[in-house]
């Protein structure tokens, strides 16, 4: 999987889905998600075009693993 992809970031939520359910201490989805937001900005390797479509691509992922999670609101 590649990184900045969508996939590759509704697997990180995931992941820490899955090791909050085993976990004695809970890390929220919004923790990830300004951890990878501060990542894709500090990025030394990628121009700022690059940091665009890894912020949409972050921004899809964690509003599609919320709809998941939670239902949305087009169902």
């Amino acid at each position: 999987m590649t990184a900045g992809t969508k996939e590759y970031y509704v697997e990180s939520f995931k992941h820490v889905l899955m090791t909050n359910s085993i976990s004695t201490k809970s890390t929220p989805l919004t923790t990830i998600f300004t951890f990878h937001e501060e990542e894709i900005g500090n990025a030394p390797h990628l121009n700022d075009q690059e940091k665009i479509i890894y912020t949409h691509n972050l921004q899809q992922a964690f509003k599609q693993t919320k709809d998941e999670i939670l239902g949305s609101l087009e169902e």
